[in-house]
Order: C-alpha cells, then structure tokens, then sequence
C-alpha cells in the first residue's frame, strides 16, 4: 500500500514538500523502489529513485523534495509516484496534483530615456523592453503616444507574444514635424496592454529634449492646458446675384514683447457698392502682466448692448478680483467718415469677485449711454451672482436698475428689471427653471419683458415622465413711438417617453398654446391698435424613433394633430404636421407637411394673400455631409424645396466645400435660391472662394520675459572667473530646469522668453568638466548666466561572481543591469549600472561618496555581503572601487528518519 500526504509548504512557494507512506501489507519482506514522474519546471533533489526495504507490516514515511521552477506551468499539474519492485514490476501508483496559481507580472522598461536630440532631422526612436515575470505566455499591446503639435496626437502600435520568463525589445520609431522639433522639450507616453481585454499592466514617460544653442521658453505646462494663439489671414470673394462683388479680407495673431504680449485681428470688407471699406471686429489688444488695453471695435453686449468705435481697459487684482472699463461711440464702422459721438457714445465699467470660480462668483456693472435719436440718457446699475450650492443645486441671479433722462419730455423715469435661473432636483424631481421681468421704459436689451419657463420632469423605471411651462410677455413702452405693442405666449406641454424596444422608442405629448399679439392688425383691417387677435390650439402629438448603431441610420417619424381657434373664426378648426426624419450614414433626409396655421404670424401672412384658403406647406431637403482625406477636406451639400401660400414654390440648393491643411485652407461656398409666388418671382445665386494662411501659432504670455545669455568656460584655476587665457566650452550642454542648451563654437548659448522668476541650474557632467548645481533669479530684460566648468574624477568598478557549481542553486548568470547608487551627505546624486560584463563607471566632482549596491537588480538566488564602499574622488584621478563580490545560495539537504 502507497500513499501520498502533502508536507508544509508555504503558498506561492518554489519548494514543495511531500512524505510517501508505504506498507508492507504482506508476510514477506519487500525490496524496491520509488520512481517519480515530473511535467516540465519541477525537479526532484531528494534522490530519483530512493529504495524501500520494508519488513512484514511495517510501514515508513519518505520525504520528497521538489524544486518548482520558474518555468513551471500555471494550472494543475500531476506529479505520478510508482512503487516498483526489484524487478522493476509495478506495484501501484499514485498521482499527486500541484496547482500552481496564474501569475501574469509584467515588467516594462524604458532602454534609452532620457532622449537627446541635436537635429532636427533626427527621428525619434524609443526603446522598450517587456519581460514577462509570470508562468504563462501573453499576447500584449503596446502604444506609444507622440504629441505632435501639426498632426495632433500619433498613437503607434505593437503587439507581440512574449513567452514565459523571456522578455521583448520594441521599438518606435517617428519622424517629428518641424513643429515638434521645434519644442524646446516633450513626454512621449508608453502604455502596455494586455489582449484581448486592453487590460492596462504598466505606463511609463520618455523624456525629450532638442538640444539647441538657441531656444525658446515652454511653458510647462504646455501640451496639456495652454492655448496657443492661431495666426492666420483670409482673403475672400463673394457674389451675391448679378450686381453686388465683396472682397473681403479676416485675419488674427499675436506675438511676444519684452513686458506682455500684442494681439491683433481684422476684418475688413470692401463692396462695388460702397466708397468706403467696412471695417469690424477689429482691434488691437495689449497685455501686460494684469492689464489689458484694447483699442479699435468694441462689442460688449451687456444689458446696454455697446457696439462701435472705442477702448477697453481691464485689471485683474490677485487672482480673483477684476475691473473692466469700456467706452464706446455706437459707430459701427472703424473708418466711417461721420464725426466721433455724432450716433451717440456710451461707457461702462464691470467689477468681479472670483473670477476664476465658476461655480460662486458676484459681479456688479455700470452702464451709460447716450442715444441722440431718442434724444435720451440712459443708465443701469446692476448686480449678478452665480452660487452652486452642491452637486444638485445651482442657481444665477440679476437684478438691474435704470434710470432714463428725455430731454424733449423733460423728466426721468426710473425702471428695473430681475432675472433668475436654477437647477435642481426634489427627490427624484428634476427641476429647472428661468424667470425674467422688466419694466415697461427699462432701457436694456429686454425691454417690457416678461418671461415664466418652468421644466418637471421624473424617471420611472423605463419611463420618463415631463411637463413644460412657458409664459411669456413682451410690451415694450416709448415716448417717441405711440403705436402700442402687445406679443403674448402660453405654452404647456406634458407628456411621457415609454420604453424603450430594441431599438424602437415612442413618446406621447399634450400641447396647449394660445397666442396672442396686435403686430398683425393691419393684415386683417383692424384700425384699432389696442385689440389683440388670439390663437389658441390643443395638439397631440405622436412620435417614434428608431436607431441602429452599427449599419449608422436613425430614423424620427412625429406625427401632430389638433384643434385650432382663429382670429375672425368662431369654430374649431382642424390642423396636423407630419415631420419625418431618416439619416443614413452622410446622408440626411427630411420631410413636413402642414395643414393648417401653427403660428399667429402663418395666418396673418395667409389671410392677407388669399382669406379663404387653409395654410398648407411642404418642406422637402436632402442633405449630404462627408470627410474625406483623413478629416481635411468636407464636403457639405443639400437640396430643398418649400411650397406654401406664403413662399411660393421655392427650391434651393447650395454646396460647401472646405479643405484646412497644416499650412493653409481652401473652401468654397455656393448657394442658389428660386422664389415664386404669384406674379413675384425672383432667382438668387451666390458664390464665395476664399483661401486661408496659416502662420506659426504663439504661445502669448502676459508677464515679464528676459533672455538667458550664457558662457560656458574651463575654470582651469576654480576661482570662478572668467580670465585671461582660459577657453570657452564649445559643443558643451547645460540644462536649465527642462531645457537642454548645446553651446556654441564660442562657448555660448542663449536662452530667449523667459518669464522672470527663479530657475535651477540643473548639474550635467560631460568630458571629464562638470558645473555646479544652483538656483539663479532672472530679474532683468537680459540676463548673463557664466557658468565655470571644473574638472571631475573618474570612478570604475566591476561585481565579480564567486560560487561553487556542484552546490550553487540555479541562478540567472547576468552581469549586466545591476545597479548602484552614489550618495553623498545623505543625497542620491547619481545612480549607474553595470553592462554585460558586469563594469560600470561614472563621473563625478571631487569629494566622499558612498557606492551603494542595489540588491533589487541582482539576479534570484545571489547575494552581496559587502554592499557598499566609501571613495574620495580627485579632479582628473582614476578610482578604482574594490570589486562587489556576489555570491549564488547553496542547495540546504535535510535528512530526516521516519520509524514506526
């Protein structure tokens, strides 16, 4: 009899333990042996065929010792024990199954970081090594993501398979852009992935510097949140039927100055009919430090929208604080010939707390503003606030306060207006909300306004359930116009969306409208200006939708009955709208058609051209839009055609095209429209060609900028000084924060935009010569850096194995990519590596160190029992570091007796 009992072994660990009881069942003695067989990775050191000599009925444990290796699968494996006799005749057998847990640790490392570039015509090449750590084979993917400024983010790709304990070499290679080449630094991002789950097993950062003898400042934070300003300019030609041509030319940019930075746009138009050019949208902007001066166009639309030629001045206090001013004298045109003030003028001046706080802020502004027409004055003082009280509840108020003066009247009238707006949820409520009022003489852009806008809705399940409400007044009063005007709206809606089937959704909605208004008294013959016609409708509305995400098509079919109440009518009348809507990849298709007046405007119109007859109309588009050429060139197209008893029987078209490249643009707008309405017919068409440059895009900063001028020379006598007869370091890099610097034939290097403030000198050793490393404060337009050069010692050393074969546990014999440390009082300085020799070397200024073995990067299974030395390095001296002596752990045989 043969059994197997499992020994104490700790999980996870390479030496398995078990103890095979066999017993002499019989009345004579047993002579044989054990004979053990093992899948790949494990090997038996205690003894491969151990003899059993058993007397009658005894029994005896035998220890087993295996040696699980690295290469060891990762599941069930068996372990098949034999009991044979002394002829070799199979007694019994037993098999022991060792599961040995999934281990899927990968390692990535970067073989050449960081990377340094001389030229510009260099490519970029990064290297990567992969090692597979774990007991099974893995299929991964590795993407490198290049930031190039002209073609956007490139993402290269690798896959491979990489076996249990090998590892891989990958390497990308890119060709940068001048663009990129042209940054002073980048970080190129490495991440691996496991397949087929994209499961994500280790990232890592190349760092890349241009080594030049000029560079530009970076800001730092440049690929990820700073905006560059696009230069570029536009020239195009448009005709507009037979009789108008307009050249027209737009452009935009900016650049650095010593103190702040000069922005400037355009937009200049010229027309076969016009003397003059119309010039808007134009201005130049200065920006230095907190300051802002603008002159030119001035487009401010507050509650007194001001508009013309003018100035702005802003200053920002701290970072959270900021006045505006502006003035402005309603002349719409930069070159118009009318004098300065003649169609009025206005100003106004805007204090902010928190400006960079979206979510609390509080402002408060001033208007004024002369209108020469209405011959009056006007003011308004006003406040507004926006508060988020939490992730659910937000909330922006306003109120305003004016104050008119008429000069033909003789008096002042005060108004004001309040206006607030929310979001939020009760429960599972969702609420929204937006109110406004306004007085009937309130001068702003809103005058005798009243709007309520209220939104509920609620999820139930699969359902969504809503209400709108929407009321609003609008009745404006002045002293120079007496006619009275009265618009008035009143909408609800209520309705659910029910779940969604497949891909097939439907919602059902209730309308109610009543329109109210005396703009359209004269198309009905009414002398009374003070009566109002009304037009109230209750509708519901049906509608299905349907999508399908991978063949790209959707579909939206609505369909709108009610019934309507006139003016001039006393019954009900019937109306519907049918509106289809299918897309199918590029491709857009739309149809409407309407009976009857959905709008009190649509009856007036239709009362007007023909009283008995019921508005109907057709709308008719197809509609194409494409990218092509990897997204640089669309292609945008549609036809349409409308007929009513307003428009007539009017079909369109137009084409746009427009191809934007990395240095300039192109596009092509074209548009024809025919309209025909009883004895009126009319033929448009208009044709635009433009071209765009673009220039080389700037990063603008508002503060303060010098210029690095930089020496580099051999202090051949250390007292820091550039003297008489000493040279200059040519062809020798220095780094400044993250900006790498070669210098040149004459030792210099320059350094330009750089924002003043405090920036290290970062130590890099080269030729034997080494700087020190300090912090410098650049205070001054041109800043002179001199930087001494000394000379350093030399350190060499190596790690020697010494081991004994016949004992010695198996070992990975490597030498190379061992690593050691450098410490100097209490500081890392340096870390370096051995190569496949196991030598390693490093330079360094003179003074003690200390030479710290790394015991992480030996291989398994080796040990160093002297990991450190103290060395005293001397300028243009050779050290010699006494060898690492690394040792290989020894194979431990513990003999144990078993007896009854």
């Amino acid at each position: 009899m043969m059994e197997i009992e499992q020994g104490s072994s700790p999980s996870r660990t390479r030496l398995l333990n078990l103890v095979v009881a066999v017993q002499n069942l019989a009345s004579n003695n047993f002579s044989g042996k054990l004979q053990f067989e093992c899948p790949k990775g494990f090997k038996i050191i205690s003894g491969e065929e151990p003899v059993v000599e058993l007397r009658p009925k005894e029994k005896k444990y035998i220890p087993v010792r295996i040696i699980v290796g690295s290469d060891a699968k990762a599941g069930s494996s068996p372990i098949k024990i034999r009991l044979l006799d002394q002829l070799g005749i199979l007694i019994t057998e037993r098999i022991k199954e060792h599961v040995i847990d999934v281990n899927n640790d990968l390692n990535l490392a970067l073989l050449n970081a960081p990377i340094y570039r001389s030229s510009g015509e260099e490519p970029i090449s990064v290297k990567i090594r992969v090692s597979n750590l774990g007991n099974i084979s893995q299929d991964i993917t590795l993407v490198c993501k290049i930031p190039d400024p002209e073609n956007g983010s490139q993402f290269l790709e690798q896959q491979a398979l990489i076996n249990v304990k090998k590892d891989s070499i990958f390497t990308f290679t890119y060709q940068p852009s001048k663009g990129l080449a042209r940054l002073s630094n980048f970080s190129i991002n490495v991440s691996g992935f496991r397949n087929p789950d994209k499961e994500i097993f280790n990232s890592a950062t190349v760092f890349v510097q241009n080594i030049s003898s000029v560079q530009k400042y970076q800001d730092p934070q440049f690929n990820n949140f700073a905006e560059e300003t696009k230069n570029h300019i536009t020239t195009s030609y448009r005709k507009v039927g037979d009789n108008i041509d307009m050249y027209q030319l737009i452009g935009s940019g900016g650049f650095n100055l010593p103190s702040g930075y000069l922005h400037m746009r355009g937009n200049i138009a010229l027309l076969n009919s016009q003397e003059l050019p119309l010039v808007t949208n134009t201005n130049i902007v200065l920006q230095q430090g907190k300051n802002q001066y603008s002159i030119g166009s001035v487009n401010r639309l507050l509650e007194m929208a001001l508009v013309g030629r003018g100035a702005e001045y802003s200053h920002t206090f701290g970072n959270d604080k900021k006045l505006e001013v502006g003035f402005a004298d309603q002349n719409f045109n930069l070159v118009e010939k009318n004098s300065f003030l003649k169609y009025g003028y206005g100003f106004f001046t805007k204090g902010t707390i928190n400006t960079n706080n979206n979510s609390r802020n509080f402002s408060a502004t001033y208007i004024y503003r002369y209108d020469p027409f209405e011959k009056s004055k006007h003011s308004i003082l006003g406040t507004e606030a926006n508060y988020v009280f939490n992730k659910i509840w937000s909330m922006n108020a306003k109120v305003n306060g004016g104050l008119s003066s008429y000069e033909t009247q003789d008096f002042t009238k005060p108004s004001f207006s309040a206006e607030s707006n929310y979001i939020g949820a009760i429960k599972d409520y969702n609420l929204n909300g937006n109110y406004f009022f306004s007085s009937g003489y309130y001068p702003g852009n809103r005058r005798g306004s009243v709007l309520l806008q209220q939104n509920i809705s609620k999820n139930y399940k699969n359902y969504n359930f809503f209400t709108n409400f929407i009321f609003s007044n609008f009745s404006p009063k002045y002293y120079f116009f007496d006619r009275p005007q009265i618009s008035e709206n009143t909408r609800f809606e209520l309705g659910t969306k029910f779940p969604k089937v497949k891909n097939i959704s439907f919602g059902l909605f209730y309308q109610f409208q009543n329109e109210n208004s005396n703009s359209y008294n004269n198309f009905f013959g009414t002398l009374d200006n003070n009566e109002l016609k009304f037009l109230t409708a209750h509708r519901l509305v049906e509608q299905i939708s349907w999508s399908n995400y991978k063949t790209r098509q959707s579909a939206i079919f609505t369909f709108d009955t009610g019934i309507v109440k006139y003016p001039l009518n006393t019954e009900q009348n019937f109306q519907m709208k049918l509106n289809g809507n299918y897309s199918f990849r590029s491709f857009n298709i739309n149809a409407i058609y309407q009976s009857g007046s959905y709008y009190l405007s649509e009856f007036a119109f239709s009362h007007l051209i023909a009283e008995d007859t019921d508005y109907k109309k057709l709308t008719l588009s197809l509609f194409y839009n494409e990218n092509f050429l990897k997204n640089k060139f669309n292609l945008s197209t549609g036809l349409s055609y409308v007929d009513d008893i307003i428009y007539g029987k009017s079909p369109s078209a137009f084409i746009n095209a427009k191809y934007n490249g990395k240095k300039f643009g192109a596009f092509l707008n074209s548009s024809w429209y025919n309209y025909s309405a009883g004895v009126l017919a009319n033929n448009i068409f208009t044709f635009e060609l433009g071209l765009t440059l673009n220039l080389r895009n700037t990063l603008l900063d508002p503060d303060k900028k010098g210029k690095i001028q930089v020496l580099v020379f051999y202090d051949e006598n250390n007292n820091n000084i550039f003297d008489l007869g000493e040279k200059t370091a040519s062809d020798y890099i220095i780094n400044i924060n993250n900006v790498a610097l070669k210098t040149t034939e004459d030792g210099t290097a320059t350094y330009k935009n750089v924002p003043f403030g405090k920036y290290r000198l970062k130590q890099f050793i080269q030729q034997g010569w080494y700087y020190d490393e300090y912090v410098f404060n650049v205070d001054s337009y041109s800043y002179p850096l001199n930087i001494p050069l000394h000379q350093n010692g030399t350190l060499q050393g190596k790690i020697f194995f010494d081991y004994n074969s016949q004992v010695a546990v198996d070992f990975e014999h490597r030498a190379s990519s061992v690593s050691f440390q450098i410490i100097k009082e209490e500081k890392i300085i340096q870390r370096t590596e051995s190569d496949d020799e196991g030598k390693f070397n490093s330079f360094l200024p003179t003074g003690k160190y200390t030479i710290v073995l790394d015991q992480s990067t030996l291989p398994a299974n080796t040990y160093c029992e002297t990991k450190s030395f103290d060395i005293d390095v001397k300028a243009g001296e050779l050290v010699i570091v006494p060898d690492f002596i690394i040792k290989v752990r020894e194979k431990k045989v513990n003999k144990k007796t078993f007896s009854n």
